[in-house]
């Protein structure tokens, strides 16, 4: 995949993360701003997700840890456990609750 093409999917994908978690969650605001989505929970903690494009990945910060998400078979998935972004996301989000 080029450039522009792991761009486009992952841009995709935070868009349609951010829309999932505040739908799913009423005390999470999201922020999308550039390639860096972060979410702010009532409590003050964070989570923040971003695309590094040189590693073709998405990554996942919190408190809990740091993760790697690469594209796979048209899904994002952790680099060591397989479990899709999205519902890693959630998981993450309810544990800083």
């Amino acid at each position: 995949m080029n450039e522009s093409e792991f761009l486009e999917a992952a841009e995709r994908e935070l868009n349609l993360l951010q829309d999932r978690i505040e739908a799913r969650f009423d005390d999470v605001d999201g922020m999308l701003s550039g390639h860096v989505l972060r979410f702010e929970l009532e409590n003050g903690a964070e989570m923040v997700v971003n695309i590094q494009a040189p590693m073709q990945e998405i990554w996942l910060a919190s408190r809990r840890g740091g993760y790697h998400f690469a594209l796979s078979e048209c899904e994002w998935r952790e680099t060591r456990t397989g479990e899709p972004l999205e519902a890693f996301a959630e998981t993450v989000l309810g544990a800083l609750r």
